[in-house]
């Protein structure tokens, strides 16, 4: 009778440890379903919210005004335009963008404003020739100074220094260029819009306009698929 309360008792303290291993196994299973649900939502968000700022600052960009002689827009005397047909009308002399890049700079600078705390981003101009161009070719991006120990690893950000760059100095930057450098940076949103410039021949040459944003990486201008892109301090 002893023996057999005794097997009944060990069965039981078995029966009670495979219940805790399940239990525990699922508490795990739900802790790590959670947290990652979590982060998946949270990428997802700042994702959707990256490319819906993307399209909305790319029409912005496209059909902003400006004064073509340097009077506030609000001014009787300003000769307003489109900044994107003042763009084509520059590039259709000599099929680069020269007279107005800074006004589209300014301009592309202050439609990103309202995120630079969030991303850094990228903005070119793609004409579709053998091979392709890139008349301009805009970076905007924050460089960290980071402290890290002696066996290098990273303890913290101790300083945030904003850095612009026109890129294509030498018009040699490729689209695999652009690409590679797009991945190494983990873009969170991006825009793409075709465009037509007309020429003084009367040809038309086709390309795209498009804007990239990403959460602020930590590297500097010595990387290679950085570097690749032959940026310029703006």
């Amino acid at each position: 009778m002893e023996r057999i309360r005794k097997q009944k008792g060990q069965a039981a303290v078995t029966d009670a440890l495979f219940f805790l291993i399940i239990v525990m196994s699922l508490v795990s299973f739900m802790f790590l379903f959670s947290s990652q649900y979590g982060r998946t939502v949270g990428e997802y968000s700042t994702s959707k919210y990256g490319s819906d700022y993307a399209t909305s600052a790319l029409k912005t960009i496209l059909y902003s005004s400006f004064s073509r002689n340097d009077f506030p827009i609000s001014s009787d005397e300003a000769e307003v335009d489109f900044l994107i047909a003042a763009i084509k009308e520059d590039y259709a002399f000599n099929e680069n963008i020269d007279y107005f890049k800074n006004d589209l700079t300014l301009s592309v600078q202050s439609v990103m404003k309202p995120v630079r705390n969030s991303f850094d981003y990228l903005f070119f101009i793609r004409v579709d020739s053998t091979p392709f161009s890139f008349p301009y070719f805009f970076i905007s991006r924050k460089e960290f100074t980071s402290v890290y120990d002696e066996d290098g690893i990273f303890i913290e950000s101790v300083d945030v220094t904003e850095k612009n760059y026109l890129c294509n100095s030498d018009n040699s930057v490729t689209q695999q260029d652009i690409d590679s450098f797009i991945i190494f940076v983990g873009a969170q949103g991006q825009a793409v819009s075709s465009i037509s410039f007309p020429l003084l021949s009367g040809s038309t040459k086709e390309g795209i306009v498009q804007l990239v944003l990403w959460t602020p990486k930590d590297f500097n201008e010595t990387e290679s698929v950085f570097e690749k892109l032959k940026c310029v301090s703006a």
